[in-house]
């Protein structure tokens, strides 16, 4: 009986290691290129879908915020969960994030607006107006200062 259980312990720890590694397996490259055709299927332009991973986690599936965010698009768990992805898992992680952005786009109407609806969320955009908040500002400028960088790359 303790061997039975022993042995179901170490299956869970080698598949939390193996989920874990997976992560890291994928090269910043290789996570480059999977933004990039998402984004087309998804309808984003891979231009602002690669601004916002860079600023987010610089393309990091491991990064964590202090608040909770998870992975490259740093998202929350809620929010994934909401659009119907996991966001520890890498593919999912990077179609949560597009669809989510994609989303804030078709609600606010402009890039500025919905990057900043990704960070400070739809009702601080609201509450302010649509206009973006002052703390939210050199996030929207990091981002559009990286998407004029990959725009000229012309991917």
């Amino acid at each position: 009986m303790l061997r039975k259980h022993i042995a179901k312990g170490l299956l869970l720890i080698i598949l939390c290691i193996a989920t874990t590694l997976s992560a890291f397996s994928a090269t910043t490259e290789e996570i480059k290129q999977n933004i990039i055709a998402q984004a087309k299927e998804i309808g984003v332009e891979p231009a602002i879908a690669l601004s916002i991973a860079k600023t987010e986690s610089g393309f990091n599936q491991n990064a964590r915020s202090p608040w909770g965010q998870i992975g490259v698009f740093q998202l929350s768990p809620r929010t994934a969960k909401s659009l119907g992805y996991n966001p520890y898992d890498l593919d999912e992680n990077i179609k949560a994030g597009l669809t989510y952005y994609k989303s804030m786009y078709n609600t606010f109407g402009s890039m500025e607006l919905a990057i900043a609806a990704y960070n400070a969320g739809p009702y601080a955009i609201k509450r302010n107006n649509n206009t973006i908040p002052a703390k939210t500002k050199p996030f929207v400028n990091k981002i559009m200062k990286n998407y004029n960088y990959y725009k000229e790359m012309e991917l």
